[in-house]
Parts: C-alpha cells; structure tokens; sequence
C-alpha cells in the first residue's frame, strides 16, 4: 500500500511526490474524499501544526475578545487553500515578513497556522476516552477518507445556528459561536487546552453534537428520532446564462465591467448578505463560487434568502439572470437523503428558469447593495439623453444615455452602460490582481499585461484567440456527493484547481505572451474562460490541461481523476468575442465526445482546436464544415468475382485530422512541428511542402491522395526525408516510413487519419515562432 507525503504535496500542489511504503511508525493516515490520495503526516507535525493554530487564537482573543475573534477565524478557515490563508496572515498583520526555510513555525516558506485548517479531522476519535493523547494509525479505519478541519468548524457552526437559532438570543450566540468554531481543533495537541470557551448550555447540547456528526460523518451515528425531525431550509441558487450576460458586446471595458460585476456577488457580496440579513451567520455558506450558492439556514428563512440571491443580481448587473430556491429539510434528509434532496433543488431551479422573466428594460439598481464602499465612476443620471432607440453595443435593448468620450458618442442601455463604466473604473480584471497575489503568496514576483483593448492582446499578426474550458463529469461528481462537507470541500477543490492550474500556465509560458495582454474573463469551479495571444494559446492550453488532471489524479494509485477538456478558437483580432466564444463552446463539445467515448478507459483530458483564415470560413457550424470536408468513406474494396457485391461494402472511413486530441497526442504534435520548424530548410520540408499535401488530400481518394504522398516524399533529400520520418514517429507512433494517412480501428471499425493537414493549419501555434518557409 503506497503512501503521499501530506505535507511535501500541500506545499508543493503540481510537485511529483514519492509514493512511500515505508513510512514512520508515529504518523496520522488518512484518504482524500475528492482524489483518493492516501496521504501521511507524522503525528509530531501534526501536533507542531495544531499549536501554532491555536497561537493565532490567543492573538485574536487577546486583540479585541471573542466576538472579534470568532469573525476572524470564520473568515481565515473559509479560504480556499494554505496560500489564500497564508495571504490572509499577511494581510491582517500576523505576518510581517516571508517565513524562511529554517523557520520553526514555516514549511516550504508557509505559516504552519495556515497549514491548520487544512489537517483532517479524525471524526469519532475525538469522543474517544483517551482523546487526552493525539491520535495515531488510520484516524477512521483503513482507506476511509476524512474531511477538512476547516470544513468541520465552520458547516457545524452554521448548521448549529440553523437548528438552534430560535432557542439563543443574540447575545450569546456570540460567544457560542467561537465554541462552535473551536471545540475538537486541538485533537493533535490535546495537550494545548481550549481556554475563555463557554460551555455548550445543556439544553442545546444534543443538537451541537447533531450539528458535529452532520457536519463531520454522518454514518458514525444513529441520529434519534426527535432530533432527526428537526427541520432547516436548504438555498441554492446563482446566476446562469453567464456567458451570454458577459459577451452581449466586443469591447473589452464592457465585458471586464461584467466580470467585475459577477466576481464580485460571489467573493464578497454573498458573505456581506449573510452577515447583514437577520438570524443568519457566515458559516451557513456550504459553498458560494463559480456563480453558485448553497446554505442551510434556520427553518423558515430559506424564502428571504433565495430571494435576496435573485434581488442581488437584479440591483448589481440590471439584466444578469439569476435563480434562487429554498427546500425544507429535516436533519434525517441532511444525513440519509443528501443526494435525493439536491436532487430536488436542482429540479426547483430549472423549473424557476423557466419562467423567470428577463429583467430586458430595467435601467436602475443599487450597484452597492452589500458592498457599500462600490460606487460607479460616473453617474448615469448626469449623462446626456439617449438619441436613438437601440443600445450600441447590445443591440437588443433600448438606449437609455448617452457616452461621450473625446470624439466617440455612443448610445448605451443601462446594463451596457453601468459595465462600462465599472470595467473603465477597474482599468484591468479583477484576475490581474488574483494573479500577482496568487505568486506572491508563493514567494514570487509576476504579473500580467492589463488589456485596454482587445488589439493589445492580439499577437505579431494581430490574432487573438479564446480557450474555454470545463471538467468532466463534474455535475455527476458533485451529484455523487453524499454530505456537506464532501460537496464544500469538492467546490472549493475544483476552483482552486482552476487558478492553480490556468496561473501556473500562464507563468511558464510567459515568454510565448511576448510581452502582449491576457484577458482572464471566468475562472473558478471547472470553468474557464480566457483571452490570449494567438500564438500561445496551444500551448498554454494543454499545459492548463495537464495541471487541471494532475491536481486531481490519485497519487497513491497513479489513477486518473476528474479531467478537464478545452476549445480553443484563433481568429483576427476583429472577430466578434461572441462569435469566436460560440465557436469554441462547439469545439469544446467535440472534445468532450471523446471522452464520453473513451469512458473508463479516459486517462486524461482533451483538447479541439480550429484557425479561422476569415470570418466567413466557418459561417455554418464547425462540426457541419468538418464533417463535410474532413470526414470522407472510400477505399472501397473490389471483388471482381462477387457481382453482387454492394457498392459501398469495404468502405473506409478516412479523416484528415487528428483532432480533437488529448493532451498527450497535442503534447507530440507540438514537439513534431517544432522539430520541423527548428531544422534547417536544407534538412527538413517547410510548410509549403505540407500544401501540396493538403490538396491532394482534399481532392482526392485515399489511394490517389497516398501515390501522390510517395512521389512528393520520394523527391525529397535523404536528410529531410529523415526529419519528417522522425516527426512521423513523434505524431503517430510508427516506426515505418512515413505515409499520407496511418491506419487505426475504433470499436471494430477500420479508418484512416491524415495528421498533416493539422500541420499546415496548426504550424504558427505550437510555441515556436514559425516561419513560411
């Protein structure tokens, strides 16, 4: 049985750490309920971790008591990794200066109080009698997997507040909160006493402990029957129909203002709406990100808050559309029927969709509705009267003012309005700042070039491209969860997995960005959405790929995990966003097939990509255009003695594509070209050569296209048929001589694939210069 190193792979998310058998007699064992990592962690390190947690509380504690103490803490274990918490230290004046790698509370340059809430927690060991030593061994039996102590403290301090709030007046909820949020967090240091904690009131001490084992493992006790009909109303609810809200327009000011817009509700405005909203509490959130929202709040305020998710949207962004729903439940559903009760929720939000109406003509709403200090940079009422009837950006709504800027006036409706003037305002996306701080927390200094319009992103020959992205079988993972904290712990996994993923990317492939503008418009859960220069989106998508699948591979087992699949769309840089967005959703699907047909056998993710020469190439749909021009049947075989024979029996099924490909098939595709590009033209056909190829392909049958192949290739040198055979031999994995088409059976059923096609195409865009040649 092969053992992680906890604490080598936290520190170091994209490392390659050891699998280990042998590992120390004294250590906690544990699995990881998302990647199914098993993981180990000496039981000293633990204890050494749990101590400099519990440092942090006095600090807060002596600063200004428990109620400032318990907003802390509950804002400190809600972020979503040890870097974010680590930032978190920086910020609030608990770390002054970068921790050193001989520091004695610092690993890998992070505060051991921001690895604290990261430890799992041990479950039932914590009622046991000799909860006086630190555990040791498997903390809840061989392979079993447990939950975040973070994750723990906050959802039962949240679902304690929902079942008890009506029996604790204000007053001292605030002191039963910080019990809440600390009680059982120095299981690895028992050692260390919680101390200034009032005890849990008799009276309410059954339902705390309902409140622990619902927040922790469910299955580890038998809930009595009074207590399991104690009710609480479950919220979910967020925006939907997202992309279209922020690519109504093509200018970069409007959909960052969009941007701006929804990042914003789902990073602070939700947290603000719990804390100002009466008899609810922060902890509530299960999780609040990728423009979704779930809570469980106190029987009865479920209604408010769903309502309060859609009024929010409606006064922020005017015409974002955006659902919220509240279902009962008693704590028997929370703990036995989790799966069919989110069941439920999402068949209340779809049927809410259908017939919500759009908000299409609203033109005011309180932008600072739970963020009082956002403001807009003008106001819209002191602009000058609309002139015509129909926005000039949208097209869709009417006009509402009018903006002048120099010698530019343009009619804009009110949604359009307000997202460019919060996009002018924020002068660069709220990921620039995400980025600086995401490498800075890691001890580096970086940064990204602000777009102010989609031309600074464009590269040399002023083409843009946009890579969108989605995990797969992520809503049947998420619907596989079986209890809140699975389902917090998933969330926040996913989204963390996106930025680490899209900014280590990013960062490696600096020098391909040529000093030119990315433009960051969705990142979080498994949804990403990017625009970047032309000739680094291949390789920056593919290395985003293959980070995506290695955070949530199984390193004990090397079995993959969830992946992630991109389109990826190149075009000039005046090409409507809209447009070039549809075109990749299109191309995204495709990639998607091949995994659905890949099933179980899919190691990892998968990747479609397609250049658009003109805007008109591809007027009809991408999969349409390919099927016509790159999917063929021919090679029919003749028998001369069957006169029955039918006409197309033998057929073969030939494509001139590769595409999409995994990220391993794209990982050789690039190192083939640029093996091309790199050798001399004396040594190595250019692109010209791969024309010739193209047409014949094109306009011929296999067997014609393939005699064609043999006299093109029989005309070359002796030295630059060697480069293109081993160029062969990295694309397909063949040893013999190179040919047109390379044969391959799927399912029983024999083709044919022309990889040089998606040379031609594809030969500027692989993380090289390139050339003409």
């Amino acid at each position: 049985m092969s053992f992680i190193n906890w604490l080598k792979d936290v520190c170091e998310p994209l490392g390659r750490p050891l699998q280990e058998e042998d590992i120390p007699s004294k250590a906690i064992l544990w699995k990881h309920p998302v990647t199914g990592t098993q993981y180990y962690l000496e039981a000293s390190r633990a204890s050494e971790i749990t101590r400099q947690g519990l440092a942090l509380v006095m600090v807060l504690l002596k600063e200004k008591g428990s109620d400032y103490a318990a907003e802390k803490l509950s804002d400190f274990f809600a972020q979503r990794d040890i870097f974010e918490r680590k930032r978190w230290l920086k910020e609030n004046g608990f770390l002054n200066t970068e921790p050193k790698d001989k520091d004695d509370a610092a690993i890998n340059h992070v505060p051991l109080a921001a690895l604290w809430p990261e430890l799992p927690f041990p479950g039932r060991i914590a009622a046991r009698s000799d909860r006086n030593r630190p555990p040791t061994g498997w903390l809840r039996g061989e392979g079993k997997p447990c939950v975040r102590l973070a994750d723990f403290l906050l959802l039962r301090t949240g679902l304690f507040y929902a079942m008890s709030a009506d029996r604790i007046s204000p007053e001292e909820w605030r002191v039963l909160r910080l019990t809440s949020l600390l009680e059982g967090s120095n299981v690895f240091a028992p050692e260390n006493e919680l101390i200034n904690l009032k005890s849990i009131p008799d009276t309410l001490r059954s339902i705390y402990e309902t409140a622990s084992w619902l927040a922790g493992y469910s299955d580890e006790v038998e809930i009595g029957r009074e207590l399991g009909q104690l009710k609480v109303d479950v919220v979910e609810g967020g925006a939907f129909k997202i992309k279209e809200y922020y690519l109504e327009t093509n200018r970069i000011s409007e959909i960052r203002g969009a941007s701006v817009l929804l990042d914003g509700i789902n990073r602070r405005r939700y947290i603000q709406m719990f804390r100002e909203l009466p008899g609810r509490t922060t902890e509530s959130i299960i999780y609040a990100g990728g423009g979704r929202l779930m809570a469980v709040v106190r029987a009865g305020k479920g209604k408010t808050v769903a309502e309060e998710i859609e009024r929010l949207h409606r006064e922020v962004c005017l015409t974002a559309r955006a659902v919220g729903v509240s279902h009962a439940a008693t704590v028997s559903d929370l703990a036995q029927k989790f799966s069919d009760l989110r069941g439920r929720l999402v068949e209340e939000m779809a049927d809410r969709r259908s017939v919500l109406v759009p908000a299409w003509e609203t033109t005011e709403g309180a932008i600072d509705l739970y963020e009082k200090e956002f403001h807009l940079a003008a106001e819209p009422h002191l602009l000058p009267e609309k002139t015509k009837d129909l926005c000039d950006s949208c097209g869709i709504r009417p006009a509402f003012k009018q903006w002048r800027y120099e010698d530019e006036s343009r009619n804009l409706c009110a949604s359009c309005l307000r997202k460019h003037l919060v996009g002018q305002d924020a002068k660069k996306s709220v990921f620039v700042e995400e980025y600086r701080q995401f490498w800075q927390a890691r001890g580096e200094n970086v940064s990204l070039k602000v777009a102010g319009e989609i031309a600074d992103i464009a590269d040399n020959n002023n083409e843009i491209a946009v890579i969108y992205a989605d995990g797969n079988n992520f809503g049947s993972l998420f619907g596989r969860c079986e209890s809140l904290a699975g389902l917090r712990l998933l969330s926040q996994f996913s989204e963390n997995a996106a930025y680490t993923a899209v900014f280590t990317a990013l960062k490696e492939n600096q020098a391909l960005l040529e000093g030119r503008a990315v433009e960051i418009i969705a990142l979080g859960g498994d949804d990403i959405f990017l625009l970047v220069p032309a000739r680094a989106a291949l390789p920056l998508a593919v290395t985003a790929g293959e980070y995506f699948d290695r955070l949530f591979k199984n390193l004990s087992t090397c079995e993959a995990g969830p992946t992630l699949s991109l389109g990826v769309v190149i075009a000039g840089a005046k090409t409507p966003v809209r447009y070039l967005f549809e075109m990749a959703q299109a191309l995204l699907k495709e990639a998607k097939k091949r995994i659905y047909k890949a099933g179980k056998e899919a190691r990892e993710g998968t990747l479609d990509i397609a250049v658009l020469a003109s805007y008109a190439s591809y007027q009809d749909h991408i999969v349409s255009y390919r099927q016509s021009t790159l999917v063929r049947k021919d090679g029919m075989r003749f028998e001369p003695d069957n006169r029955k024979q039918n006409a197309k029996a033998g057929a073969v099924k030939t494509i001139l594509t590769l595409r999409p490909y995994t990220f391993t098939e794209a990982r050789r595709f690039m190192e083939a070209v640029n093996q091309l590009q790199a050798t001399p033209a004396s040594r190595a056909p250019g692109r010209s050569w791969f024309y010739g190829l193209r047409v014949a392909a094109e306009q011929y049958g296999r067997q014609v296209a393939e005699l064609f192949f043999r006299y093109q290739y029989a005309r070359l040198t002796e030295a630059q048929r060697e480069t293109l055979k081993k160029s062969w031999e990295i694309i397909t994995g063949a040893t013999y001589e190179p040919e047109m088409f390379f044969p391959s059976k799927e399912r029983g059923e024999e083709r044919y694939y022309c990889p040089w096609l998606d040379v031609v195409e594809l030969w500027n865009y692989v993380g090289t210069e390139g050339d003409d040649r």
